[in-house]
């Protein structure tokens, strides 16, 4: 199978998608051995790598949020919003123009760009999920392909905080969100 399907790729069930994310464990540095994998399965090597990355950033709790994101309650949401503000205030000193953006499962972040027109238009640069059983927040980055991607948890510190999840925007340690 060729094409990506993010609405299928969501919806299994997380033991299906526990058990793709533990056999792809087994195989991610046999390139060969993956594609075979997904093949006999009839699934895309991106929904493989996509399990695959939200087990590694989250275990079960990574692939819920996939599945199954938590709808952010009002009060945490403009919270979250303000401590992501606050974030990127103190690191760009307001020379990004930026959005935030309450999305009801999800909280953007939108860099302003200007098209030569003169135009403005959001450019995505992220995403940040709360699983409200664990208080954990996740960080997605826009694929090529438009999919809102599961980005790894930091190495150090307190991981799942909001404040490491900007920190990770704003290092952006493998190119995924400044374009």
């Amino acid at each position: 199978m060729e094409e990506w399907d993010q609405r299928r790729a969501e919806n299994r069930d997380l033991e299906t998608m526990c058990r793709i994310a533990l056999d792809a464990m087994e195989l991610k540095d046999d390139d060969a051995a993956l594609y075979d994998y997904a093949d006999e399965h009839r699934l895309t090597v991106n929904e493989v790598a996509y399990y695959l990355n939200a087990y590694e950033a989250g275990g079960e709790a990574g692939l819920e949020t996939i599945r199954n994101p938590d709808i952010i309650p009002p009060d945490a949401a403009r919270r979250a919003i303000k401590t992501i503000a606050r974030v990127l205030d103190e690191h760009f000193e307001g020379r990004m123009p930026y959005r935030l953006t309450d999305e009801g499962t999800a909280i953007g972040l939108y860099e302003i760009q200007q098209r030569q027109n003169d135009d403005e238009y959001l450019f995505s640069i992220c995403q940040l999920r709360l699983t409200l059983a664990t208080g954990e927040w996740h960080l997605y980055w826009m694929r090529k392909f438009d999919a809102w991607w599961p980005y790894p948890l930091p190495e150090r510190g307190r991981k799942h905080t909001l404040r490491a999840r900007v920190q990770q925007v704003i290092e952006d340690q493998w190119g995924c969100f400044w374009g």
